[in-house]
Formats: structure tokens, sequence, C-alpha cells
């Protein structure tokens, strides 16, 4: 629809302007021009000439052109009514008529007046069989810009005569040598009129004197019979075919070309005389060879950035066809012919946008569909880690300072077996709701559920800094959770439960653990398993949250914790201290914190074997928290070692043999 056009015009004329000096140019060619220079020469007051100038000043150009030797002269001039001057029009006209490498121009298949059908039935020897005239018709594009040429009947076709290409069009596109300034650098004489018109008047006042009866043979004689204009601007025409036009503001024959604007019209007659000469018209390639590059590019860069495929080869293909067009124009233009790439680049260009476009959306909605799939099965935390960075899909892992969370319900393998599958499955849910909201409400991710147990992970994927607390005051809400949901578990169902957690904080191996067919995002390790430990070891204490010793060392600030003692686990040699976690320090009870500073007194004395020390400090713990079993237990073994010697070889370990 001629949307492109602009972008193919704005190429067309940068190769133009680009390979302009590569092109030959004509060296048997000369301008001869009516500029500024000559409009001022002619005006003084020798010779009182105004533009547009007297007919015999035309005469007297073309007959000293034609005396100093010019092998053709080809004047882009208009001669279509009569002058003022009869005896004027009679002298141009046998000029004209006499010299027979002389071509004017025609405008609408009107030759100049002064060759009327009489004067040419007068004189048929000098019309035939040459043409003498040539029509100077020129379309411009719709910009303005000259770019093509109507050869056939042309001005430049009849300079050419029987030597002209017959292959030509009758329209053809133009090969360009350069701006008038271009060429005359080139080399290509580009000469002022006035003095040839001066050398002319002078010839012709002597030829009329022999021939006034303006027969134009005869007049011809008596010019060539005079002496050759001396000068050196004179000898630069001799044996040249010469272009002879306006250049001046006045004269109001400016055209726009792709290399300038503005230039002498007579340019434009130039370049298509010497495009003949060589041969080098650029020929249009056919339409259809655009419209299949663009359906090529096109279907390729849709079929190779169809859906899920990605973007780099779709890009890959849409760049190529780019330069398969720019560059097959390039080469078309340099062997003569013209290949508009716009269409196929502007198609495989907005073909990969919409690619683009569709990909986009599509990842959108592959992302909301993998959040929705795995949402529900895998961390919300891990699902946005694998949407940022997929290669975490590959199985391999890093190390990560994390802290882990083990919970599991106390007694629920008895209680499944006395309750039908379906209200223990309701049952598990609402416990596992609140528990993983507790987890989740203090920035860690659920791991996995193990039947009624919980595994979770603070610090990874999403950076933690005070993952240890964080995980404690989780351990924390789960407990309230839990009491607060035995209110509607015992109205429903007649059931109460009670919960274990194990916490621990140290180095992991985080990442995908499995194999091609099944994989899990996890965390492996020795934090991971004493974490395991921590929460079997509550049974012992009867307790409800034990804490490793990194985690208790990470939240001495923020957390009330009470130890509880030295423990080597099952399949450890070295023993740690684990505590139990009572409630954040910000807003504790008076009581809670004097109960754990009597627990931490006890705890240090009984290490050192202070046994008298160790009692009275569990003595006053017991006060503030009756019934408490840690407490009674370390009271109990310090009365006992109190009242007998220590063994030999003791240490305030508790070895663990079971998990």
């Amino acid at each position: 629809m001629g949307a492109l056009q602009p972008l193919d015009r704005t190429w067309h004329d940068s190769l133009q302007r680009l390979f302009a000096s590569r092109a030959p140019a004509p060296g048997e060619t000369a301008f001869v021009l009516v500029d500024e220079q000559s409009l001022a020469a002619m005006g003084n007051e020798a010779y009182g000439m105004r533009w547009p100038w007297p007919r015999k000043a035309f005469a007297g150009l073309f007959a000293a052109l034609h005396r100093a030797g010019a092998k053709g002269i080809v004047g882009d001039f208009l001669f279509l009514e009569n002058s003022d001057a009869t005896e004027q029009d009679l002298l141009l006209g046998a000029v004209s008529a006499g010299i027979p490498g002389l071509r004017l121009g025609s405008l609408h298949n009107r030759v100049p007046v002064f060759w009327s059908d009489s004067f040419r039935g007068a004189h048929p020897s000098l019309f035939n069989p040459t043409t003498r005239w040539g029509s100077v018709e020129i379309d411009p594009d719709a910009d303005g810009v000259i770019r093509t040429y109507r050869w056939i009947h042309s001005l430049a076709s009849s300079a050419s005569g029987p030597d002209a290409p017959v292959q030509l069009p009758a329209e053809t596109r133009l090969r360009w040598r350069g701006t008038l300034d271009q060429l005359r650098a080139r080399k290509i004489d580009v000469l002022p009129a006035a003095p040839f018109v001066a050398g002319g008047l002078e010839l012709l006042g002597n030829a009329l004197a022999s021939a006034p009866d303006m027969d134009p043979v005869q007049l011809m004689k008596a010019v060539e019979a005079q002496p050759q204009p001396a000068g050196e601007i004179f000898e630069r025409v001799r044996g040249k075919v010469v272009f002879v036009g306006a250049n001046a503001a006045g004269t109001f024959d400016e055209v726009a070309t792709p290399l300038h604007a503005p230039e002498p019209g007579v340019i434009v007659h130039w370049t298509a005389y010497a495009n003949a000469r060589d041969g080098r018209f650029l020929k249009d390639a056919p339409p259809s060879l655009a419209t299949l590059a663009l359906l090529l590019a096109v279907a390729l860069i849709a079929w190779f950035g169809r859906p899920g495929r990605g973007l780099v080869i779709a890009g890959l293909v849409a760049a190529t066809a780019v330069l398969v067009a720019l560059g097959g124009s390039i080469v078309g233009f340099l062997s003569g012919l013209w290949i508009s790439p716009a269409s196929p680049v502007v198609g495989a260009t907005a073909a990969f946008s919409a690619v683009a476009v569709a990909s986009f959306a599509f990842e959108r909605a592959r992302k909301r569909e993998i959040q929705g799939w795995f949402g529900a099965y895998v961390s919300p935390a891990v699902v946005r880690k694998l949407i940022a960075d997929p290669q975490a899909l590959g199985l391999g892992g890093e190390r990560r300072e994390v802290t882990l969370f083990f919970s599991d319900l106390v007694g629920f393998t008895a209680l499944s077996e006395s309750m039908p599958a379906e209200k223990l499955v309701l049952i598990i849910n609402l416990c596992l709701e609140e528990l993983s909201s507790a987890v989740f409400e203090h920035g860690g991710y659920v791991d996995k559920y193990i039947g009624d147990a919980v595994m979770a992970v603070f610090g990874h994927p999403e950076d933690l800094p005070n993952h240890a607390e964080a995980a404690c005051l989780a351990a924390l809400s789960c407990g309230r959770r839990l009491e607060a949901l035995n209110v509607r578990l015992k109205r429903d169902y007649g059931v109460q439960l009670s919960l274990r957690i194990g916490l621990n904080t140290g180095e992991a191996v985080v990442g995908n653990v499995g194999s091609t067919r099944k994989r899990n995002f996890t965390v492996l390790g020795d934090a991971v398993n004493l974490a395991s430990r921590l929460e079997g070891a509550n049974k012992v204490f009867d307790t409800r949250i034990l804490i490793g010793p990194l985690t208790a060392q990470a939240v001495t600030r923020s957390i009330v914790t009470r130890p509880v003692a030295l423990l080597r686990v099952k399949g450890k040699t070295e023993a740690v201290a684990v505590h139990e976690p009572l409630c954040p320090a910000s807003g504790a009870p008076a009581a809670t914190l004097r109960f754990a500073e009597r627990s931490i007194a006890g705890f240090r004395a009984f290490n050192a074997a202070d046994f008298s020390t160790a009692v009275t400090a569990y003595e006053e713990a017991l006060e503030l928290c009756p019934g408490d079993k840690v407490s009674l237990r370390y009271l109990n073994e310090a009365r006992t070692l109190l009242a007998k010697s220590v063994p030999a070889g003791w240490e305030p370990v508790l070895t663990l043999e079971s998990k």
C-alpha cells in the first residue's frame, strides 16, 4: 500500500550517495551552465541582457560551442513560444538546425517553435533520419526527489542517438554519478555560458554578412569559416558532448536528486546519458521478490519462535533476515538491480516483535501455571526461585547456613489406629495448616510433610538474616496455634494433640536431590540430622521445643531460653548443649525470666559438679514452675550425687541410643 516506500527511498538514496563515486563518469562530456556568473557578465552595459536571454544569445551560445569543436550539444531549454523579435527566432532556428549534433528539449510532444512544420519541410535533410529534440519531462517521487527517468523519446535518448541501448525500458531507474560539485572534482568540466555567448555573438555577426538570408546550411558554413574562438575555455569542450542548462537562482530550473538539492535540471539528463553509455541503469527487481523474502522471513521466525522455544533462535533468524535483505539490496545495487529491502526488514522486525510479545505472554502464563500446579505442593519460596532461575531445577546444590525445623504430633500413631482414615485426614490437615502458617508467617518454607511431621527451612531459598530467631518464633507460634486448635478438636472430634519440635542452626547443602525422574528441593547435612534428633529428644525431657547450640547462641538477646542438657545423640561422639526456648525476650514475664536464670545457674553448677548449688538453684526453679521434669531430673540427680561420691569418669552428658 506504499507505507514502506519512505524507508525504501531512504535506503535507496543512502546507497546512491555511498556508491556514486564508484560509478564511471564519461570523460567525453562537459557542462556549460547559465550560472550566476554568466547572468552577471551578460547583464553588464556591453550586452544589457536580463534573464530570460534574447534568442540571439542562445544562437551565439550554440554557434560558439559548435565552432569550438563540440561533438554534440544537448540544450536543456524549451522554446515553445515565439519571441517578440521574429528575426531572432529565425536566427536561433537556423543556427540550431544547421548544427547536426544539437539536441533541444520538448514538452508534451511540442517541438521548438522555430522548427515549424514548414521549416522542417523546407530543410528535410537537417531533420531526418536523426531526432533533433527529446522530452525533458521528469516525474519526481512523492517526496520531490528524482529517481527514475523516462528514457523513450527523452532528451538523453536523442543525445545518445543510434548508440543508445535499445533494451532499456520506457522508464528506468537512474544510477547517479555525483552532484555537480562532485562531478567537477571528478574532472568533468563545468563551465560558465557567458564566454561562449559572447564569442558566439561575434561569430554570428561576421557570418551573417556572408549569409544574410539565414539559410541554415549557408549560415553554418559561414560560421565554420570564421576563426575558432581563442581561449582555454573553448579548448575544454572540443570533442565532447556538451550539456547546456541553467544553474542560477533566477532561472527556476532546480531539482532534488538522491545526492543533493538543489541541482541543475540538466544533470538529470546527463546522468541518464551516462547510464546509457555504460549500460548501468538500475533495473527494478520484481515486487514478488520482496514479497517472497517477507513471507519466508516471517515463516521462519514464527516457526523458530513458537511458544516454548525461546527467543534466541528466532532473534538470530530475524537478524539474519535483516542482514540478508540489506546485504542483498547492496549486492543487487552494485550489480544494477534495485531490490527494495524495507518489506522483509520491517516484516522480520515486526514478526520478531510479535514473537517476543507472544513469548512474554506465554512465559507469564507458564509461570502462573507453574505456580498454580506446584504452589500447593512446593513452598512458594521455592517456586519463586525456580521461576527466577530455571537452572536451579538441575541436580546439585550449594552450601548455606540455615536453621532446620522438625515437628511431630505426639501420639498421632495411636490416634490413627482408633479413628477412620477420612476423619484422620481432616484432623491432620487442620494441624498441618496451622503449623505451616506459622512457618510461612516467619519467613520459612516447608520442605516436606512426612505423615503428621513437618520439615521446614529458614534462611533459604529466600535470604533471612535472622533465620535462627525466626525459627524459634515460628516454633513458639506453633505451640500457641495448636493450643487454640485443640479447643476445636476437642469439641468436634473428641481429641487433643501435643507437639514436639527440634531446631538446629548450621551449614547444610541446599538444592535439588534425586534422579532424572524424580527430584526434591531439600537440604542435607549434619545440621539437618541433629534437628531431627532434637525433635525426638523432647520425649526424654518431656519438653515441647529443643534447639541446638548455634541456634541458642544466635537468639541469646531475642529469645528467653534455658539449658536442658549436654546431649550426645545417636551416631555422634561429641555432646552438644541443648536449650529450650521459653518466650520472646521482649515483654517476657518476670517469673519466666527468673525461672530461666535459676535453670542456667543450676545447669552450670551441675556441670561443674557443684551439686549443692545445683540443688538450691533447681529447687528455686521448681518453685517457679512446679512439675517441670527437666528441673526435677537435675534436682534428683544432684541430690543423689551429693549423697555419695561421684563415680570415676563421670560426665554431665546424656547419651541417646535411639532416634
